[in-house]
């Protein structure tokens, strides 16, 4: 009966290393997803600038910004991620309040999911703009 606990336990603290494990490579996904697109911008916005040849094609400059601007809100609220997280963990792990780190967890979750759609609008921005 013992045995069988131990290994309940070994199952259940295997099970949350899989998860934080997955959680760090979502968040770690969205920063990259969200910084290069940025960093993308930034140079595309850099060639457009220095490059004034008449037979380029037209892009809209106020959607290529409006695309950075979505990059950037992708980044911020992915790093907020971050630190919901560590305040997450510490609430669930102090096991004084379960609910609360629970709402921090799905809000965690949505922030991934806020960044990731902040990610698309981007990308829609910049191929409207092309």
């Amino acid at each position: 009966m013992m045995q069988e606990a131990g290994q309940a336990n070994a199952i259940q603290l295997l099970f949350v290393e899989l998860r934080v494990g997955l959680a760090q490579s979502a968040i770690q996904s969205v920063l990259l997803l969200n910084g290069g697109a940025a960093i993308a911008i930034l140079f595309y916005a850099r060639t457009l600038h220095t490059s004034q040849a008449p037979d380029s094609l037209p892009v809209n400059a106020v959607l290529i910004n409006w695309a950075f601007v979505m990059f950037g809100l992708g980044l911020f609220v992915a790093a907020m991620t971050f630190v919901n997280a560590y305040v997450a963990q510490g609430a669930i792990a102090s096991g004084q309040s379960s609910a609360f780190g629970e709402v921090l967890r799905r809000l965690g979750l949505s922030f991934i999911v806020i960044s990731l759609l902040l990610f698309l609008a981007g990308m829609a921005l910049a191929a409207a703009a092309i």
